[in-house]
């Protein structure tokens, strides 16, 4: 299967929330896709892992609101439109209802909540301020200037594979890595080696936005 930078007129690619209200784009291939094991995603997701796309956040770009929809996948490609019915969110105690329809406000940012981590930086989540659907996250190995896109946000998130296996030494028992891609017990030493050549150059710019983001968060321990 051919590696999503590979697929002619996969990008940009669109995202978005559950409700619709945070639309974004991938204006460029990720820079690499991590698939995390650990125990954080495992319950930030309420799943087993969790799959990160991440992405300079100078190619990540907002997208005016839009009425909700069920994702589509490889079986369906067309997503299909969603809604609900205000008595099951009376009947259930909701405590806020999203809106299902336009119009929707023309610029809307996501709300950043920053929450605790083993390495004591934090990680800043990005998510929708109606729905709470989280879109994106940031680390502490790049703060404002990366954005790890929640790949399960993408609209053809199907057409995206991670690139590598990250603390696979809490990786649950019934999921079998056998896609042939590298795989840490914790996480990586160097980004560089794993990176594709179509990336490299864009990591390369980046990646001193980053060192200098490392070199002031040291400075304040």
């Amino acid at each position: 299967m051919a590696h999503y930078s590979e697929k002619k007129d996969l990008f940009p690619m669109p995202g978005g929330c559950t409700c619709g209200l945070i639309r974004f784009q991938l204006v460029e291939p990720p820079l690499i896709v991590h698939c995390c094991h650990c125990t954080s995603c495992q319950r930030q997701t309420g799943s087993a892992f969790a799959m990160n796309a991440a992405i300079e956040t100078t190619a990540l770009l907002p997208l005016p609101a839009a009425a909700p929809i069920v994702p589509a996948s490889r079986a369906k490609p067309a997503p299909l439109p969603a809604s609900l019915m205000p008595a099951f969110a009376r009947g259930t105690n909701a405590a806020a209802v999203t809106a299902t329809s336009a119009p929707r406000p023309a610029n809307t940012n996501p709300e950043l909540i920053c929450v605790p981590t083993e390495s004591g930086f934090g990680q800043t989540v990005a998510r929708c301020p109606t729905c709470h659907t989280a879109v994106w996250n940031h680390y502490a190995d790049g703060g404002p200037h990366i954005a790890y896109v929640r790949v399960g946000t993408l609209d053809r998130s199907w057409e995206i594979d991670p690139d590598v296996h990250i603390f696979t030494r809490s990786r649950r028992t019934f999921v079998a890595i056998d896609d042939g891609k590298p795989q840490f017990e914790a996480y990586y030493a160097s980004r560089e080696a794993l990176v594709g050549e179509y990336a490299r150059e864009r990591l390369a710019r980046v990646g001193t936005l980053m060192e200098g983001w490392r070199a002031r968060m040291k400075a304040a321990m």
